[in-house]
């Protein structure tokens, strides 16, 4: 019976993705001859109307490959997409090809990798792991020790430093680029800006599109953004990101040329020789929301100029650089009783003074 041609994975795993009946049905086996004889197998049964494929037959690896085509076909970002896939060839290897329903040692599983990965790339994989078990097993995974996420130190520059990268970048190839992330704009964002968009007239950026990696590591372009928020505009309020715009004698396409990984090496090697901490293209955009703390922008004002949508993500930074300021503030505080109590005991002893002394 004729099936589709197998193709190896990256995994070593043999994959089939059979057309039965209007539904994708995922066939894997450990050898090429197996992974057909499989799918065959499942194709005549199918034909003859013995048999559908039942929920609790699944392995890991079709369990995830159908909840993974059914978020492409509601249109997650090709970047979401992406991540998912890397997940699937990457982690839980040993127990990909097992039914989910024989699956029994979560917890060890979830440990190998977690040995080896972050707390973020581990919490990001279980989701996914536990969502597609739950949705197209209709398994409800148990709960399982997982690593704890410690958020990293400071990844943004404080408004004084911001002033020292500034003069750092000055004149160099990815000015513009770095400038645009400072001023708020996403490493996609900055990649997806398109010259007609760039409006130095009235000093200001339309934010419409982005460029994004999908499944196949190519860069894709997305005429939308990563939330109705993003779609905005961003003011040019740096004077040298203004000059950099205007000296370019070619405006037209793409604004800017490099990839993301490229400009994250720049920013992160200019960090270093100019002393300053190593932050990476995203860390320029919490440096903007940095330096509104420091001057007193509304975050409201804030999350508009840059696109942010959820609360949280901006009060993280704001509720670290307030617990800088605690120290200072405080200080200020004991300086002002001191002062009043000093002053107090001046006017006390100024009166003492003038009373009538003794016989």
């Amino acid at each position: 019976m004729k099936v589709p041609k197998p193709r190896k994975l990256p995994s070593g795993t043999w994959f089939i993705n059979l057309r039965l009946g209007g539904a994708n049905i995922p066939v894997s086996a450990d050898t090429e001859k197996a992974c057909r004889d499989k799918a065959a197998l499942i194709k005549a049964e199918h034909n003859a109307g013995k048999k559908r494929i039942a929920k609790s037959e699944l392995t890991l690896r079709e369990a995830l490959s159908r909840h993974i085509e059914k978020k492409e076909k509601a249109a997650r970002s090709p970047e979401t997409i992406r991540s998912y896939e890397v997940i699937k060839e990457n982690r839980f290897q040993s127990a990909m090809d097992k039914r989910v329903s024989s699956i029994n040692n979560w917890q060890e599983l979830y440990d190998i990798d977690a040995s080896h990965l972050s707390a973020k790339t581990m919490s990001n994989t279980w989701m996914l792991i536990k969502s597609a078990c739950k949705s197209e097993c209709g398994i409800e995974l148990p709960e399982i020790e997982v690593k704890e996420i410690k958020r990293k130190g400071r990844p943004f520059l404080e408004p004084e430093e911001i002033t020292a990268f500034v003069k750092a970048i000055k004149g160099s190839k990815y000015e513009i680029p770095m400038l645009l992330e400072l001023s708020s704009c996403r490493a996609s964002e900055v990649s997806g800006l398109d010259w007609k968009d760039v409006d130095l007239k009235n000093n200001r950026i339309y934010i419409n599109g982005a460029i994004v990696r999908d499944k196949d590591n190519k860069y894709v372009e997305k005429t939308d953004n990563k939330t109705a928020e993003s779609t905005r505009y961003v003011p040019i309020f740096i004077p040298e990101l203004k000059a950099a715009l205007e000296a370019v004698p070619d405006k037209t396409g793409k604004v800017v040329k490099a990839r993301a990984n490229t400009i994250y090496r720049n920013v992160n090697r200019i960090c270093e020789g100019a002393g300053l901490p190593t932050i990476g293209n995203h860390g320029l955009r919490h440096s903007f929301a940095s330096l509104c703390y420091s001057l007193g922008v509304p975050i409201k004002i804030t999350m508009q100029i840059g696109g942010w949508s959820d609360y949280n993500t901006v009060m993280k930074i704001y509720t670290h650089l307030s617990k800088r300021d605690v120290g200072k503030y405080t200080q200020d505080l004991t300086n002002f009783f001191a002062e009043k109590n000093e002053s107090e005991d001046n006017n006390v002893n100024e009166i003492v003074n003038k009373l009538p002394r003794p016989l």
